[in-house]
C-alpha cells in the first residue's frame, strides 16, 4: 500500500513549494498553516532551507545554460546542500523543483526520491501541489503587474513560444 501524507507533511511540502516559487503570500499562508500541525521548528526550517537550496540550484542551472548559449565560460555549479534521504525532504525537494521551473533539478530529485523509496502516489501529490502553488504565484504576480498599464500587444518569438 502506498503511503499517504499527513496534514503536517502536506503543509511542509506546500511550504517548500511556496518558498521555491517565490510567492510571499503563499509562503505566509503555509507558515501559518504549518504552525497548526505538530511540525517542529526544525522540520519547518528544514523544509524552507531545502526549498531555498533547490531554488539556488535552479539559478545555477540557468546561469550555466545562459553562459553556454552566449559562448561564455561556464560558472561553477552550486550543487544542492546535503539534502537528506527522508521521505518528506525528498517530497519538498521535488515540489520545490517544480515550483522553481527547473526540469534538470526536478529529474534529479525524482531519481533521488525513487531511490529513497518515496511512493509514486506521494510524488504525484507533491508535483500537483507544486503546480497549483506555481500557478497561484503567477496569478498573484500578473495581478500585481496589471496596474502598470503595460497592455502592449504581444508578438511571437520564433522557436521560443513566449510572447514579446
Amino acid at each position: 500500500m502506498e503511503a499517504r501524507l499527513s496534514e503536517k507533511e502536506r503543509e511542509l511540502v506546500a511550504l517548500g513549494a511556496s518558498v521555491a516559487a517565490g510567492c510571499i503570500p503563499c509562503t505566509q499562508y503555509h507558515v501559518k498553516a504549518i504552525r497548526s500541525t505538530p511540525a517542529s521548528m526544525e522540520e519547518i526550517t528544514r523544509a524552507v532551507d531545502t526549498a531555498l537550496c533547490i531554488r539556488a540550484s535552479a539559478k545555477s542551472v540557468m546561469a550555466r545554460v545562459a553562459h553556454e548559449a552566449l559562448g561564455l565560460p561556464p560558472q561553477a555549479d552550486s550543487p544542492c546542500c546535503g539534502i537528506s534521504n527522508d521521505r518528506v525532504t525528498q517530497l519538498v525537494s521535488i515540489a520545490a523543483a517544480v515550483a522553481a521551473n527547473c526540469p534538470v533539478i526536478f529529474q534529479t530529485q525524482i531519481e533521488t526520491g525513487h531511490a529513497a523509496g518515496v511512493s509514486d502516489h506521494d510524488i504525484r501529490f507533491a508535483i500537483s501541489l507544486a503546480q497549483m502553488i506555481r500557478a497561484k504565484a503567477t496569478e498573484k504576480m500578473d495581478a500585481a503587474a496589471k496596474p502598470t498599464g503595460n497592455d502592449t500587444p504581444a508578438h511571437a518569438t520564433p522557436g521560443c513560444g513566449c510572447a514579446l
